[in-house]
């Protein structure tokens, strides 16, 4: 189901997708957040990441294991340890992962919850929940590919 949105992600102009995730760099990545007091990367994310290590998509953002340096925009896409380094001193982030952002809200996995969010990023307040990563992505599915589209 994540490589069907995927799909459809892809016929969209503008959209970044990266090469790949290596099992290697995941388990690395992994263990660096788990260290760290931060949640461990979900299975449905890792399978994600084994399609495309991050995604850039209608101001959408997935971050993946790897920081991927975007020449034309002299820009470095940050991976999921750069992201979540920033709120190592917050202990609301405890046992969470900062999985990619939104406007000025962010994509979390709630691992003591089991659920994804959408986080407003000023209060840290949930805007919505999902239980499963493919209803989170169904849901930027849903509001960027227009209905006779899909």
């Amino acid at each position: 189901m994540i490589s069907r949105y995927l799909n459809h992600f892809r016929q969209a102009p503008g959209n970044v997708f990266f090469e790949p995730a290596v099992e290697r760099n995941l388990n690395k990545i992994n263990i660096e957040l788990t260290n760290r007091n931060f949640a461990p990367i979900p299975d449905e994310y890792r399978n994600f990441l084994k399609l495309t290590d991050g995604l850039i998509f209608n101001g959408i953002e997935f971050y993946g294991c790897m920081p991927h340096y975007r020449e034309e925009k002299e820009y470095t896409f940050p991976n999921l340890i750069t992201v979540n380094e920033y709120y190592l001193s917050y202990d609301y982030f405890i046992r969470k992962l900062v999985i990619g952002r939104i406007s000025e809200n962010l994509l979390l996995y709630n691992d003591a919850e089991k659920v994804y969010t959408i986080t407003d990023r000023i209060n840290l307040r949930p805007i919505l929940e999902c239980e499963s990563f493919i209803a989170f992505l169904k849901i930027f599915y849903e509001h960027a590919i227009p209905a006779e589209n899909r």
